[in-house]
C-alpha cells in the first residue's frame, strides 16, 4: 500500500503512481490510497480518476505486506489508511517513508529523506535507476510531472544538475511534456480564474510591503460563488509582488467535527507560506504544528474567536517580523 499526504499535490501524486510502476515492474501488486479527493484538474495531468484505488482496495478486502508513504513530512499528513487493511497491519503503522522534507518527522519504521532531492518523484527516478529499470513514457510522464511542480518548472533553489539530468531523461522517453506544462501552467477553467481573482482582490501588504497576505474567508468564497469549491493554485501569488520576501495566504475551512466542541466560534484555517530569499517558512510553520521547506511550507490552524482572522494574521505578522 501506497499512501499520499492529504491535499494531494502532483509531487505526491506523481511519486506514488511513479513507486506503484516500479513495484508492478518487479510483479508486486501496489495500491494508492488517498483520505482526499484530489482535484480534477490535477488527475488530468495524470490521466487518471480522482478516486485511485480506494473502492477497489474495499471490494476486494486487500491486506498489505508493507506500507510506503511519500512525500509526507509527519505523520498528521497521511490521513486515514488504517481502515483500508487488516488490524494486525495497521497496528504496525508506516514500514518505508520516502520524502525530501528536512523537517520529516521520521515517523516511519525506515525512512529515506533526501532533503536535496528537488522533489520526492526525483527520488523514485532514482530509485528506478538503482534497480536498473527500462524507464518509459508512463513512468516518465509521472515523475516528470512531480519534479517540475516541486520545482517550480526548475525555478526554485531547490533544482540541481541532478534535477535537470533526470528531467532531462524523461523526456527523452518521447512523452509529450509540452503539453503537460501547458495543462499544468496555462490550461485555466473559469471556476480557477474566478479564485485568483478573489485572491488578487484579497492581497495586502504590510510590515513595508516585505509580507503579503492573501486571506479567503468562508464568507468571501460563498459571495463570489465559490463555497464548494477548493481554492487550488493560489499559493504562490502573494510571493510574486515585488519587494515582497514573504507570501502568506490563509484559507478558512469548514471545522472537524468534535462533539466535545459546539463553541460557535470556532473557525478553522489552512496557511500556506512562501518566501523568496532568506526567510525559513518552515520554521514558522513549525510553530503552528506544520512544516515543510525552507522555502515552501503549511500548517493548519483552528481558532475559537470572533475575531480569529485578525488575530491569525497579527500572530504571523510577530513571527515573520522576527525573521525578517
Amino acid at each position: 500500500m501506497i499512501i499520499t499526504h492529504i491535499g494531494p499535490d502532483p509531487d505526491t501524486i506523481g511519486s506514488a503512481l511513479g513507486l506503484k510502476w516500479v513495484f508492478e515492474k518487479l510483479n508486486k501488486t501496489a495500491y494508492i490510497v488517498c483520505s482526499d479527493k484530489a482535484n480534477d484538474r490535477t488527475c488530468g495531468f495524470f490521466d487518471i480518476l480522482p478516486e485511485f484505488d480506494l473502492a477497489y482496495i474495499k471490494s476486494i478486502g486487500f491486506a498489505p505486506d508493507y506500507i510506503f508513504c511519500v512525500d509526507a513530512a509527519a505523520e498528521n499528513q497521511i490521513g486515514r489508511y488504517a481502515e483500508y487493511c487488516s488490524e494486525d497491519i495497521a497496528l504496525n503503522k508506516i514500514d518505508i517513508v520516502i520524502d525530501h522534507h528536512y523537517t520529516n518527522s521520521l515517523y516511519g519504521k525506515e525512512n529515506y529523506i533526501d532533503e536535496k532531492a528537488a522533489a520526492t518523484g526525483e527520488i523514485i527516478y532514482n530509485l528506478a535507476k538503482e534497480l536498473n529499470l527500462e524507464i518509459d513514457q508512463a513512468f516518465a510522464k509521472y515523475i516528470y510531472c512531480a519534479i517540475i511542480s516541486d520545482s517550480g518548472s526548475f525555478r526554485y533553489s531547490s533544482t540541481t544538475s541532478h534535477t535537470m539530468t533526470a528531467a532531462a531523461e524523461l523526456i527523452a522517453t518521447g512523452f509529450d511534456f509540452a503539453k503537460l506544462n501547458r495543462l499544468i501552467y496555462q490550461n485555466k477553467s473559469m471556476t480557477q480564474i474566478a479564485i485568483e481573482c478573489l485572491a488578487y482582490n484579497s492581497l495586502k501588504l504590510v510590515c513595508g510591503g516585505k509580507i503579503a497576505f492573501i486571506t479567503i474567508t468562508l464568507g468571501m468564497k460563498k459571495d463570489a460563488g465559490l463555497d464548494v469549491i477548493d481554492l487550488d493554485g493560489i499559493n504562490e501569488i502573494a510571493k510574486v509582488v515585488m519587494g515582497v520576501e514573504v507570501g502568506v495566504v490563509i484559507k478558512e475551512t469548514e471545522p472537524e467535527e468534535n462533539s466535545d466542541d459546539s463553541s460557535p466560534n470556532k473557525r478553522a484555517f489552512k496557511i500556506s507560506l512562501r518566501s523568496n530569499d532568506y526567510v525559513n517558512v518552515a520554521e514558522i510553520a513549525a510553530c503552528y504544528g506544520g512544516g515543510g521547506h525552507i522555502r515552501a511550507a503549511g500548517c493548519k490552524v483552528d481558532m475559537d474567536s470572533e475575531n480569529a482572522v485578525e488575530l491569525l494574521e497579527q500572530s504571523l505578522v510577530e513571527k515573520i517580523e522576527k525573521a525578517l
